[in-house]
């Protein structure tokens, strides 16, 4: 583990543009994040779970979860689509 560690910091040191590519990723990710867990509810947990042992936090983390998923997997399944297209269209 210790490995890995020096030797990320170590090539983000000597390519600075590696750094701002994968802080620019870290932060899109912690907004998908934030958004999906702002707009996730875990009201469920009092009436359709109450058997169970599960938090309204431990709801809105996975709905948090679940729409980060979706999300990630849409932007995924566009990028796709907007490559095969402009190939077509580029040949």
């Amino acid at each position: 583990m210790l490995g890995i560690l020096g030797f990320s910091i170590m090539n983000l040191i000597k390519n600075p543009n590696a750094a701002k590519s994968a802080l620019i990723g870290i932060v899109g990710l912690l907004v998908i994040f934030g958004l999906t867990y702002a707009l996730s509810d875990g009201s469920e947990a009092t009436t359709t779970f109450a058997d169970e042992d599960i938090s309204e936090g431990g709801l809105r983390r996975v709905g948090m979860g679940l729409g980060a998923f979706y999300i990630l997997t849409a932007a995924a399944i566009l990028v796709i689509v907007y490559v095969e297209v402009s190939r077509l269209f580029s040949k």
